[in-house]
């Protein structure tokens, strides 16, 4: 890299520069790359210097980055221009059109270590799901899946709070509840956090939270009990409940299975993250920095359609960290039979369905109340 990781040098640097940069509006969902000029059309170019700094600027007025002193900014921009090589390296990597890319995001000046200790948390999964007890019987799926138009409510935003699982479970309910009832109603990943068993911030299980959904008889919408990143006090008892369900189904741990159930409705799995997917902006996501066989994981997220692109078959992916990352907050991540575990662990542990495992979604399963 052509930056040398100097304070002295950004201080410096910054107080003569800082007033000649141009300002640049916030970007929203869909907006073209605001770095194409400095960093080439895939962010694949290495900046100079000036250009280092430049792009600094930028990144920090899109996501309206303030930090305390010169001194903080020093050592964010030192772990910004790190992220911004690791993302040019891995973009010279690309071995096809369909390729995933790195981008700038909202996590460009975090650290992996900073990234690790606020979203990403092992927590022991369950053992009394056997794989062996789920269907895992061949189906008559069709070739794609999407259920955004009908199924899927906006992207969300876990913040700074380790609640991944909360906002899987949300959408398997969502999902299912639209696709019974025709109503799309987001619900309350806030309730999840103060009311169901778990880590709270620190992390928790997608089926306890089902569990807990189905003890309470429901769950309130988000309007009604919103979301704070913050463990609180539960509520539910003062709070009406906006959706219920009295059952789920837990997924076999393969390809199969997954898109089987895919074809039927939204699913909440769990996942291995390694740093490069917190900076992933497009294409098909293969996990290359993965184990192979591990069956890790530390984040979970939606299943919420499959397709593929020239014969590279690939999952939809809804995550909970805003629209800013990936591709307005969704990804395609391979659909890899040749690892035991699919990509990143996809398969490692079996997803959940907000119903009962029926041959189809059942309007007497799941309700608007």
């Amino acid at each position: 890299m052509m930056i040398p990781h100097t304070s002295n040098l950004f201080l410096l640097f910054f107080f003569m520069t800082c007033t000649t940069l141009i300002c640049l509006s916030s970007s929203s969902c869909g907006i073209p790359d605001q770095y194409n000029s400095i960093l080439g059309p895939n962010l694949d170019k290495l900046p100079s210097q000036e250009e280092a700094m430049q792009l600094f600027q930028l990144w920090k007025k899109e996501h309206g980055r303030v930090y305390r002193d010169l001194e903080e900014m020093a050592k964010k921009f030192e772990i910004f221009v790190s992220n911004v090589k690791n993302i040019i390296e891995s973009n010279a990597k690309r071995s096809s059109p369909s390729s995933y890319l790195l981008g700038l995001n909202q996590f460009a000046d975090w650290s992996p270590y900073e990234l690790q200790e606020t979203y990403l948390h092992n927590i022991p999964m369950p053992e009394n799901i056997s794989a062996m007890d789920l269907n895992d019987s061949p189906c008559s799926a069709p070739p794609s899946v999407d259920w955004r138009p009908i199924a899927v409510t906006a992207v969300k935003n876990q913040k700074d709070c380790g609640s991944c699982w909360a906002f899987s479970a949300t959408g398997a309910i969502e999902g299912a509840s639209a696709l019974a009832t025709g109503k799309l109603i987001s619900v309350s990943e806030q309730e999840l956090l103060d009311c169901a068993y778990s880590f709270g911030c620190g992390g928790g299980w997608i089926d306890k939270a089902l569990d807990w959904v189905i003890g309470n008889r429901g769950i309130a919408s988000e309007i009604d009990y919103p979301y704070t990143a913050r463990k609180g006090t539960c509520r539910a008892s003062t709070i009406r409940n906006s959706v219920s369900i009295d059952g789920y189904c837990p997924i076999a741990q393969s390809d199969n299975a997954f898109m089987c159930a895919t074809a039927k409705y939204p699913i909440g799995f769990y996942f291995n993250v390694v740093n490069d997917f917190f900076q992933y902006k497009s294409g098909i996501y293969d996990g290359p920095n993965c184990p192979v066989s591990s069956t890790f994981i530390n984040h979970a997220m939606l299943i919420v359609g499959y397709g593929s692109i020239d014969g590279v078959g690939f999952w939809i992916v809804k995550n909970s960290w805003d629209t800013t990352w990936g591709m307005c907050g969704y990804a395609l991540i391979k659909r890899d039979t040749s690892k035991p575990y699919g990509v990143c662990g996809i398969h490692a542990w079996p997803a959940y369905a907000a119903t009962k495992c029926i041959g189809s979604v059942n309007p007497s399963i799941i309700s608007s109340i």
